[in-house]
């Protein structure tokens, strides 16, 4: 006689299917907030860095014209290139400068006097 045999039906259950759609949505909850905040300290650190390289132009800009530059595209010929966080001279003249640039949490700020960027705007 022949003997029937039953056939395995692999797969998985509901609730199994909502128990890792539970898991999967845990770790977005955990994740996805974290990614953010790492994107804007990024943006920060760009925008600090964008600063101190303006600064270092403003400074050569100085040296030639004793003056500082009153716009971001006059500092182009002393090595200044805009990135992604766009530098801005707020105020320049014969003695002083202020440029701010937007970060990922905030505007920050770089001045003369500071010598580095520092929160604030301008």
């Amino acid at each position: 006689m022949e003997e029937l045999v039953e056939a395995d039906e692999g797969g998985f259950t509901l609730i199994e299917l909502l128990a890792v759609l539970v898991i999967i949505g845990i770790l977005s909850a955990i994740a996805i907030p974290t990614y953010i905040g790492q994107q804007d300290k990024a943006k920060d650190a760009a925008a600090m860095a964008q600063l101190r390289t303006a600064a270092t132009s403003q400074q050569l800009y100085y040296a030639q014209q004793n003056a500082y530059a009153g716009t971001a595209t006059e500092l182009e010929p002393y090595g200044f290139r805009q990135g992604e966080q766009v530098v801005r001279v707020v105020g320049a003249d014969d003695s002083t400068y202020c440029m701010e640039a937007p970060g990922g949490e905030g505007t920050f700020m770089i001045t003369q006097d500071t010598g580095r960027p520092i929160s604030g705007a301008c």
